[in-house]
């Protein structure tokens, strides 16, 4: 299991490949929610297990807006969510980035939790999709 650090025009297959499987078809969110200008200026990471089928992505804004964490199904609870999150705080770090912060899905909130971000409780609408505000201190 590694983690590449990537940009948009790099890895666009991958990204638009894991993306679409799960925002899209899967979590049923409109294309034109899931596209948006800043994925050509975020860093992206993709995640592989051991063949050169993608498992997971993330990406993280210069103001440390982390994410479009996805991981397909078929890879789901084996530790690849965590690896890129982890790399994407370890990359804000490096950018000097002081605070890193999310709009988790509301059935992710836990996940993120276990990873010191907080919420404020405040639960919103967002593509269809409920979510939380969740920040931490890096």
């Amino acid at each position: 299991m590694n983690v590449l650090t990537s940009d948009w025009n790099s890895s666009k297959a991958q990204l638009v490949f894991v993306r679409t499987q799960v925002f899209i078809i899967e979590q049923g969110i409109p294309p034109e929610d899931e596209w948006d200008e800043q994925d050509q200026d975020a860093v992206h990471f993709v995640s592989f297990g051991t063949t050169a089928v993608p498992t997971g992505v993330c990406r993280l804004l210069a103001d440390g807006h982390i994410g479009r964490l996805a991981v397909l199904p078929a890879y789901r609870q084996q530790g690849y969510a965590s690896m890129l999150l982890r790399k994407a705080i370890q990359v804000a770090r490096e950018m000097g980035i002081k605070k890193v912060f999310l709009d988790a899905q509301v059935e992710a909130q836990a996940f993120y939790e276990k990873h010191n971000f907080s919420s404020d409780g405040k639960v919103f609408l967002d593509a269809t999709k409920l979510h939380v505000h969740m920040e931490r201190e890096i």
